[in-house]
């Protein structure tokens, strides 16, 4: 993914450089105008192309309003941020501390500071903003807010390549599980989750976006060998499918044999058909045929055990 650094310049060099780094630590590429080399266009025009070639600005704002263009009313900074909105171009804004000390040079008096304020106030009215301190502070939270975007942006797109469509997750809810699961990750991470299924192929995607969480995922195919895996390795959740081979059952009989032997652990049912009237199973976490469903049961026991 490509990201354009929009700010002003002399203020903000080490804050820009540390906010590029972050992007690249991400494996995408931050677009800085200091790296633009010579080209046959006004800078205005340089960076209106590069918004147009990228897929999302971050934009980063201290005490200075910026140039102002010969026959423009706006700076650079802010018409960056315009031109980003326009095309609707994901958008990362980032503002200083206001007691955060600053050198005195680089902190503009009148009109400039009324025109930064009018810009600061429209940027909160249409981004949600988090502020900075240091370069290092700075790096930090755009590393995380980028990170969120694009986990939510790999889990959307895991969801809507499963076949069957609406069938096994909506619109809304594929949308609404993505962003849950970015924003889980730090507590739900290296959780162990036993998947137990006679044909494992069937939960390909699950697994996938489980494992995209940076979730632990291990298969049994039987209820013997989950049973054995139960009790002798940790687990955070099961999640069982509740027909295996010709036996419809089998999910109930397998936490049967798990409550006799003691094994608590939360349990979530896979059904090819869910019948609402008849409830969730007697001591089950949970029971769907939806997959965005079953993630968010599956995030919802995560957070009961570890939040």
């Amino acid at each position: 993914m490509r990201v354009f650094l929009s700010s002003t310049y002399e203020d903000l060099v080490l804050h820009r450089e540390k906010a590029a780094h972050a992007i690249e630590r991400l494996g995408q590429q931050g677009v800085r105008m200091e790296v633009f080399g010579a080209r046959p266009l006004e800078p205005t025009q340089a960076c209106f192309e590069e918004i147009e070639a990228s897929e999302a600005l971050v934009g980063i704002y201290a005490h200075r309003y910026g140039y102002i263009p010969s026959g423009s009313a706006k700076s650079i900074t802010e018409q960056e941020f315009d031109c980003a909105h326009e095309k609707a171009k994901p958008i990362f804004c980032f503002m200083v501390e206001e007691d955060y000390p600053w050198l005195p040079r680089y902190v503009e008096g009148e009109p400039a500071r009324a025109k930064l304020h009018e810009f600061k106030q429209r940027v909160r009215n249409i981004t949600t903003i988090d502020s900075f301190t240091t370069p290092e502070d700075l790096a930090y939270k755009v590393s995380s807010s980028l990170g969120r975007f694009l986990l939510t942006r790999k889990i959307r797109e895991e969801l809507e390549r499963i076949p069957q469509g609406e069938k096994v997750s909506t619109e809304h809810g594929r949308s609404q599980v993505a962003r849950r699961g970015a924003r889980l990750q730090a507590i739900i991470r290296d959780a162990r989750i036993l998947l137990v299924n006679d044909v494992p192929a069937e939960m390909f995607h699950v697994m996938q976006i489980i494992r995209g969480l940076d979730l632990e995922v291990e298969v049994a195919t039987t209820s013997e060998d989950a049973l054995g895996m139960l009790t002798n390795h940790p687990y955070d959740v099961v999640i069982s499918d509740m027909r295996r081979g010709t036996i419809e059952d089998e999910g109930i009989r397998f936490l049967s044999r798990m409550r006799a032997n003691n094994l608590r652990h939360p349990v979530i049912f896979t059904v090819g058909r869910y019948e609402p009237g008849r409830g969730t199973p007697a001591h089950a976490f949970g029971i769907t045929n939806r997959i965005d469903e079953l993630l968010n049961l599956l995030f919802d026991a995560l957070e009961r055990i570890r939040g």
